[in-house]
């Protein structure tokens, strides 16, 4: 990515206001013992978090939708604990875990497998999903809107833009890198109708042998 000055400034303030809220919802789960009510989940997580807005001039300045992200992100880690390999979600440090997610501002209309509208169950219009802004400036350039910041270039690694629902912004080594969230197509059966086995290794019990009176 290739903010400018300003715009690098205000990135990191965002990287700060993410781990900040991070490392905060780590201290709350961190004090969980058996026995005792069980730690705060994400919706009341999302609910103190409008409270300390309220309260603190520092938080209220950055963006709720990247606090609340990061907030999103550590109940994915910590309901995926025990799958993913990582364990327990740890401390964020300065300088060493910078970065935030953002969730697209667009509205785009979400359709199944199928390609047969979404439907809300309970009014019955379709589901409107959020999808990321990105424009094409050529061949090599395209700028993404973040939150608050306005449009940000980067250099595109493949010729199609990206089309996602959220992406996420990390500053590594001096050099700002933006990650599109996308989730692949399935990739269908071959579909030529032949018939295969599997040899499971199993053999078949000899026939069973009944005693006569």
């Amino acid at each position: 990515m290739y903010p400018t000055p300003q715009q690098e400034q205000q990135m990191l303030q965002h990287c700060a206001h993410a781990r900040y809220v991070w490392n905060l919802a780590v201290e709350q789960h961190s004090h969980w013992r058996i026995g005792r009510k069980p730690a705060p989940g994400f919706a009341e997580q999302c609910r103190q978090l409008t409270e300390a807005r309220a309260e603190n001039d520092w938080l209220r300045d950055g963006n709720a939708d990247v606090q609340q992200q990061a907030l999103q992100d550590f109940a994915r880690a910590k309901a995926a604990r025990f799958t993913s390999g990582f364990g327990e979600p740890t401390w964020r440090k300065k300088h060493r875990h910078e970065g935030f997610r953002v969730i697209g501002t667009d509205r785009v209309p979400e359709f199944n497998t199928d390609r047969t509208p979404m439907l809300n169950p309970k009014t019955g219009k379709q589901v409107m999903g959020r999808s990321v802004v990105v424009q094409k400036l050529n061949r090599r350039r395209a700028h993404v809107k973040v939150h608050g910041r306005g449009w940000v270039r980067f250099r595109l690694t493949r010729p199609e833009l990206p089309a996602a629902k959220t992406f996420r912004v990390t500053f590594r080594s001096g050099q700002w890198h933006v990650a599109f969230a996308r989730i692949p197509s399935p990739i269908g059966p071959p579909g030529t109708g032949q018939v295969i086995g599997i040899d499971r290794g199993v053999e078949s019990p000899p026939p069973c042998r009944t005693a006569e009176g």
